[in-house]
């Protein structure tokens, strides 16, 4: 992750779709909780991943998951 300048700093609804895909590793589950759909879930966090550039999920057939990088993330958002 590279250090973020205030014109890079990520909008509240990327952080809480991360939040929300972190805490049931699921963009569907997440969606659910926070009344969208799931593809703009995932776009959310696609931006966010972007924007930080780094990767803040391994995502599988199986579900996802935190990278080292999404875990300290999680700590610090």
């Amino acid at each position: 992750m590279h250090k973020m300048t205030s014109r890079t700093f990520p909008s509240t609804t990327s952080l809480r779709c991360f939040e929300a895909s972190a805490r049931f590793l699921s963009f569907t589950k997440a969606a659910q909780v926070l009344h969208m759909t799931q593809s703009a879930v995932s776009k959310q966090v696609i931006h966010l991943e972007d924007s930080l550039n780094t990767t803040l999920f391994d995502r599988s057939l199986k579900g996802l998951n935190l990278t080292p990088s999404g875990k300290i993330f999680l700590a610090e958002a």
